[in-house]
This record gives C-alpha cells, sequence and structure tokens, in this order.
C-alpha cells in the first residue's frame, strides 16, 4: 500500500533522474576537455557542474534505487548525499570566477567561504551523527513521506548555507556572463549569453525547487528549466564545435 502522493513521487522521481543523468553526461564531456587540455580552472568548472546538481541527487538516485529494490534509501543518507558535496561546488565555482574576474580577491574569498564550508560541514555531521539526542531532521532535513518519499524539505543551518551558494553562485554567474558579453568577440558574446540563460534558470529552479510546494505540472516545468541550465553551462563554457558551427564561428584549435 503506498502512503505517498503516487503520482508526484514519480513525476519527481523520473524528472529529477533524468535532469541527474545528463548532468552526470555533461560533466563527463566537461571532465573529458579537461583532461585533455589540463586546463585547471576547466577542472574547477567540472566540479562545480557536478556538485552543483547535488541537492538533486537524492530523488535522482533515490528513485533509481526504488525502481530496482523497491525501497527508499535511509532519511540520514539522503539528507548527506543532497548536501556533502555543495561546498566543493561552490568553492570550485569562485576558484573559476575570481581567478577570471578578481584574481586580487580570490585567496580572501576562497578561505572566506571555506571557513564557512567547514562550519556547515561540522554542523552537518554533528547532528547527523554525534549528538544522539538531537532532532537530526528537524535540524537538518525532513521527507514528508504522505507526500514524496524522496523530496527533501531541508532545515536550519543547512537551508541558511544552501540559500547563500545559490545566491552567491547566480550572482557572480550573472556577473561572468555580463563581462564575458562585453569583449568583443562573436565567441565569448555567445558564451555569455549561454551562461547567463544558465545560472539564471538555474537560480530560478533551485529556489522554485525549495521554497514552493510543487505539484507535478510544475515540478515538470522547474526540472526542464533546471535541464537547460546545465545544457547551457556546458555549451556557454565549451562552446562544443557543432554549436560553432550552427552559429557560424570559427572553430577554435
Amino acid at each position: 500500500m503506498l502512503f505517498y502522493n503516487e503520482i508526484t513521487f514519480q513525476v519527481s522521481g523520473v524528472t529529477a533522474l533524468l535532469a541527474v543523468s545528463i548532468n552526470l553526461i555533461m560533466g563527463s564531456i566537461v571532465l573529458y576537455r579537461a583532461i585533455k587540455t589540463k586546463e585547471r580552472l576547466l577542472f574547477s568548472f567540472f566540479l562545480a557542474v557536478l556538485f552543483t546538481f547535488s541537492p538533486w541527487y537524492p530523488s535522482g538516485f533515490g528513485y533509481f534505487i526504488w525502481l530496482i529494490t523497491q525501497t527508499f534509501l535511509d532519511q540520514s543518507f539522503y539528507i548527506l548525499l543532497g548536501t556533502i558535496a555543495i561546498p566543493i561546488a561552490i568553492i570550485a565555482w569562485l576558484d573559476v570566477y575570481m581567478t577570471t574576474i578578481r584574481p586580487q580577491d580570490r585567496k580572501k574569498v576562497l578561505l572566506t567561504f571555506g571557513i564557512l564550508s567547514l562550519i556547515f560541514e561540522i554542523y552537518l555531521f554533528y547532528f547527523l551523527y554525534i549528538a544522539p539526542d538531537a532532532p537530526v531532521y528537524e535540524l537538518l532535513g525532513v521527507i514528508y513521506i504522505d507526500v514524496n518519499p524522496i523530496d527533501i524539505d531541508y532545515k536550519g543551518f543547512v537551508i541558511v548555507y544552501l540559500a547563500i551558494v545559490v545566491i552567491t553562485a547566480v550572482l557572480t554567474g550573472l556577473h561572468f556572463a555580463y563581462v564575458s558579453t562585453k569583449i568583443e568577440e562573436r565567441d565569448m558574446l555567445w558564451k555569455g549569453r549561454l551562461l547567463f540563460i544558465g545560472f539564471g534558470f538555474f537560480g530560478i529552479a533551485a529556489i522554485a525547487d525549495s521554497i514552493i510546494e510543487l505539484g507535478p505540472i510544475f515540478i515538470i516545468l522547474i526540472r526542464i528549466i533546471l535541464i537547460i541550465s546545465v545544457f547551457c553551462f556546458y555549451t556557454g563554457f565549451l562552446l562544443p564545435k557543432w554549436l560553432r558551427k550552427l552559429l557560424n564561428l570559427p572553430l577554435s584549435k
């Protein structure tokens, strides 16, 4: 017998699994390019792309496990899976942003977010595994089984940290895209346009998924926006040959 909203669960699971799968494919392409070119910033961008989707990993992988076993993973593991790598994502992205835009402040900004992220990780592990009598789910995140057993409603400092990360990533990303459009080269102009769409759509998807109780139709819409964002991240940062040909741009060497 099912105790949750079957339609919401299925829609959320399928769309999350699709979005996560596409992100992993795009991330693999970026990793291949990073290994091939040996560009440090490209590798940092790969880490940012890979772990930016961390909040959606529990829904995607949780649904995949359910398809195989018809069981749900432990709630504590869901919380850990969705949060533990987020510090890597924001620090990796800020490495790209600061190195490119404001290299003189790079160390200071990375140190600041490094300390904040360390506090976050300590908070996460303390209440998840160390404090025996703590109201863990009220302090970290709750899964409402009667609504959707693979969707987490984050709580406490976790939601504060996630808000800081999303706002920082989106604002710096939009600024990065804006600066790119000001460079008098057609390929940089298109990179800036695509990244602007990518960061804008990511911000919309992240905020909507975290603060709005979405029905099946809106879940589909938000996950489509999320997929478009990762596609724009990939094409905007790498500008692959097929897109260069489509836009009539010179092929990179």
